[in-house]
Parts: C-alpha cells; structure tokens; sequence
C-alpha cells in the first residue's frame, strides 16, 4: 500500500483525526498561535498577501512523547519554526513541501517524507496550496533515551537523521503501519488509546523504535548488525521480570534496559537458549494465563483478551490457535 493511498483517499484529508480538530480557520493570527501551542511557534507567511485564502486546518492530539497533528493551508506558504527543539516527522498526504534543515534540502511528496533534528533551523520555504502533511513531533529525550536502550549504551549528541525519508521502502511501510494505527485509533471514540496509557506508550515507542531502526543516522548500522550472544543471566533477568507481573506489558528495549543489554543482544540470547524472542515469549507468557482464564470459566473471549494485553480479539484468537490448536471459543464451549 502507498503512502498516497492511504491515509488520504478519495474523501480527502479532512477525513483524518476528524474527532481532533484544534482550528478551521482564515484568520493566520489563529493558526499561527494554535500552532505555536501544539507543535511550535513559527512564521507563517502566505505566498499571496492580497489574494483571498480558504481555511486553514489543524488537527491535533498529543500523548507522553508524541504529538500527531494534520496540516493543511489550502494556500501557498512559507513556514519558518526555527530549531524545533524536538524530532520532527512529516508525511504528505497530498501535494509538495519544500523541506531545509541545517542547511539540508529535500522535496517532501505522498513518498518521500521528512525527518528534522532539534538543533538545526528548519523551514519549509514553499507548502504548495494542494499539501496536507501528517505531522509527528516527538520529545527529543524519548528518541535518546530509547536509542540508548537499543543499543545497551550512552550515547552523545543528537541521532543526525537524513532529512528525506523515502516512504516507499518495506521498512518505511512498516513504520507507516503503526502510524495507521495510531491514527485509526486516536478517530475511535473510547478506544484503548485513550483509556490504556500503557497501550498508548506502547504505540510511541514502536513509532519511536521503528523511525530509529528505518532511517539513516550514524548509529543506524549498529542497531541493526548482528550482536553476540548475551549471557543466560541476562535471559533469566528478562524471564523473571514477565513472570512476575504476567499483565504488565513490556516493550523490548524497556526488557533490554531491565536486562542491562542492548535489544539486539537479548534477541540473540533468546533465540540461543529459548528458539524464541522475548516479545513471542512475553506473549506466550499471556496466552498461558488468558487460556487459565478461560478453562476456569465465568469470562468471555474478548474481556479475557482484552485483561491479559491482547486489544484486536481477533488476533488474539489467531494466537491461541496457533499455540493450543483450537479457537478460544472452543475453549469455552468444552465447559459447557
């Protein structure tokens, strides 16, 4: 699936994060200062003084590390927010955004986006009238912080990030996959998003932990070559820790934190001693006491998957199937 087709499709960009409208407006003083309260303060100066403009669009929602937000003028504009402070992704939906950031340059289209450090000045000299973007902003510290458990290490000075992000890869798609998710949920009314601030935290950091591992930046080739083998220590660390709050859900790099390894050297310990990784093994872990549940009866399928971390039932019945061979609702009915 292309960027182009989606998330904008034939309805346009005004179907996404219709439920997260921040302004509609004409007036550039508002969009201005509603910009400058979600993302960051910027010059906002359109190509036509005199000529009249259509309302412009901002939507918007923000979590712990992550703010995601829909762009559009409706104009030509120029764009100047200076050093952002944070690191910053922008995904077109339709039409072109002339990119710069520290001196780089870059045109961002429905496949190729952009990726902007905190430090250097940024400014999109030209959004065309017809570009929407889907804008991304993430703290800077959640970035580090995650790259340094990835990598099992500290880490000095800002992830130096190409500027142009080509979309169309397979890993980019992947990225662009949990991107989907997080826009199809934050449009859900009452969905785990919102209620579950774990599951919330669990999407930035996929979307935080996917950026790092897909585009370039000088530690990308570390994070993905080949690591040696970690010691049984560190796996019966990481074993432990699941075992001892089976509903508490863990990403990897937070088990690779726990285990004092980076992430690449705990998958190489797991797959060594267990033939699995820790996130298969965390998830077996669940179904285990989800199945527990569900043999001792009184539960349905869905508020057991939902209890044990699992927020599509339908792939938590996959799971299940795959691992006991039989459906969950199988389960239930030999009870009856």
């Amino acid at each position: 699936m292309t960027v182009s087709a989606y998330p904008g499709g034939a309805a346009g960009p005004a179907t996404l994060l219709s439920k997260r409208q921040v302004c509609r407006t004409r007036s550039l003083e508002v969009i201005r200062e509603n910009l400058g309260t979600v993302f960051y303060p910027a010059r906002v100066d359109p190509a036509d003084r005199h000529g009249e403009r259509p309302a412009s669009l901002l939507a918007a929602a923000g979590g712990r590390d992550l703010t995601v937000g829909l762009l559009w003028f409706g104009s030509d504009m120029l764009i100047d927010p200076g050093a952002l402070g944070a690191y910053h992704v922008n995904v077109p939906v339709s039409g072109s955004v002339a990119s710069e950031c520290g001196g780089r340059q870059s045109i961002a289209t429905v496949r190729r986006g952009a990726v902007f450090t905190p430090r250097d000045h940024t400014v999109l000299p030209r959004w065309s009238k017809d570009a929407a973007q889907i804008c991304v902003k993430i703290r800077k510290s959640a970035v580090e912080a995650e790259l340094e458990a990835l990598l099992g290490r500290p880490v000095a000075g800002d992830v130096d990030f190409e500027l142009g992000f080509d979309l169309g890869t397979a890993q980019a798609q992947s990225w662009l996959g949990v991107l989907r998710v997080v826009l199809d949920e934050l449009d859900r009314p009452g969905s785990l998003l919102e209620s579950s601030p774990g599951y919330r935290h669990h999407l930035e950091l996929a979307l935080i932990t996917g950026l790092l591992c897909t585009q370039p930046h000088r530690f990308r080739a570390e994070l993905i070559a080949e690591q040696p083998p970690a010691r049984p220590r560190t796996v019966k660390r990481v074993l432990e820790l699941i075992e001892s709050d089976p509903r508490a859900t863990h990403s990897l790099a937070g088990l690779a934190r726990h285990a004092g390894v980076s992430a690449r050297r705990l998958q190489v310990a797991f797959r060594e001693t267990l033939q699995t990784t820790p996130m298969a093994h965390q998830r077996r872990v669940k179904l285990d006491h989800a199945r527990a549940e569900l043999l001792a009866g009184g539960h349905s399928t869905a508020d057991v998957a939902y209890r044990w971390g699992f927020s599509n039932p339908g792939r938590f019945a996959a799971y299940y199937r795959e691992v006991y061979g039989e459906c969950p609702s199988d389960t239930l009915r030999r009870l009856t």
